[in-house]
């Protein structure tokens, strides 16, 4: 069998639970049969993941040979669901009792999922995503900024070119997965709207304030002049609607977002969209 990491844009994971252990607490990764390691049929990858998931909207980014807890060799196959978020993506779900989308980065080192650990995850995850950043921490965030692919180019656009130093989130957007708070010291990818990592930056200050007064931590901006005040609250307003209807949930003025400062330590190179040679 080969497991599936599946991602969508936020880098939220997919987990399964098997109709024959639906009362175990357990979570596992979905796999499939792995016909690759058969030199009689060299049937392409993404292929092998419909048979579990119709329709799947995904690239193919890479594998990563890893070790489970018997020291058997098992393949990880990662996919990226470019653009879509988990709430978009559709499954055939007759092969398992429950989903569940969490993020990756919620995702802890001593848990066990099927037979892997959560150590031997997170590895494949930073090497074939994250290859050229050598410098690792436990904690690291996805910085979820923007609702739609004009927002979120947009966003990264003023933040590469250090037009903006703070990174504002609603607080929701935390609590719904249950993820920690942002702590200074932290890493953070920045995503673009495919869900490739653009860059790494080190969280440097975070403080929780109401929506109503993000002012006056935007005008500490060194290009605020360049950048009003009004114009930039605006379109987080614009964000942030779209993201609480979408959610079923109700933003006001009073809401509490996530206010991060930060500097960025690596920019990496917008990669193409590659298939694997499985050949």
């Amino acid at each position: 069998m080969a497991f599936l990491l599946i991602l969508d844009r936020e880098h939220k994971a997919l987990w399964v639970k098997t109709k024959d252990s639906s009362e175990n607490d357990s979570w596992f990764l979905p796999e499939v049969e792995d016909l690759l390691n058969k030199p009689f049929n060299r049937l392409n990858v993404e292929l092998l993941v419909k048979q579990a998931f119709i329709p799947l909207k995904s690239v193919l980014i890479g594998q990563k040979t890893i070790i489970d807890i018997f020291r058997n060799e098992q393949q990880l196959y990662l996919f990226l669901c470019l653009g879509k978020e988990s709430t978009e993506i559709l499954f055939d779900l007759t092969k398992y009792k429950n989903i569940q989308w969490l993020p990756i980065n919620f995702t802890v080192e001593k848990d066990f999922f099927a037979n892997l650990t959560g150590k031997s995850i997170l590895d494949a995850y930073h090497d074939i995503l994250l290859t050229e950043f050598k410098e690792r921490k436990n904690r690291f965030h996805i910085v979820k900024n923007g609702y739609s692919k004009s927002d979120i180019e947009g966003y990264n656009r003023e933040i590469l070119q250090s037009k903006q130093k703070v990174s504002i989130e609603l607080k929701d957007h935390y609590d719904i997965f249950r993820q920690p708070i942002p702590e200074i010291g932290d890493y953070a990818l920045l995503n673009n709207w495919k869900g490739l990592p653009l860059a790494t930056f080190e969280i440097t200050g975070v403080t929780i304030d109401s929506f109503e007064n993000i002012a006056d931590h935007i005008k500490e901006s060194d290009e605020q002049q360049r950048h009003p005040t009004q114009k930039i609250i605006e379109q987080y307003e614009k964000t942030f609607l779209k993201w609480s209807k979408k959610n079923n949930k109700q933003f006001s003025a009073d809401k509490p977002v996530v206010i991060s400062q930060f500097k960025i330590i690596k920019q990496f190179e917008e990669r193409k969209r590659e298939y694997l040679d499985l050949k």
